[in-house]
């Protein structure tokens, strides 16, 4: 019996992998992003006003700071926060609309 050369064993292998991640990719899917916002104040208040727009239960990976001179010792702190958000999108639940009929009590 003759083996397969290895490039086909590993190709398989990766053939493989692929499958199951695209199986698996929209269910466990994380969702990333940025958000930039700018302050006149300093660097602390830009990324603090960028985090007020983060969405809920999003992780920040990274952060980039860049301070512009606008005018002679007129500065504008501009950051971008970088972020994963774990928690796919919910699917909209089925609501129970106020106009149907319930059951009547005993």
């Amino acid at each position: 019996m003759t083996a397969l050369p290895r490039r086909h064993t590993c190709r398989s292998r990766l053939l493989l992998g692929l499958a199951a991640a695209l199986a698996l990719g929209p269910a466990n899917a994380a969702r990333a992003g940025s958000v930039t916002a700018e302050s006149i104040w300093d660097r602390s208040n830009a990324i603090q006003r960028a985090q007020s727009q983060l969405p809920a239960g999003a992780t920040v990976s990274r952060t980039e700071c860049t301070v512009v001179n606008v005018r002679t010792g007129n500065y504008r702190y501009i950051c971008t926060l970088f972020y994963a958000d774990a928690a796919p999108p919910s699917a909209p639940q089925p609501s129970t609309s106020p106009s149907a009929p319930s059951a009547p009590a005993p």
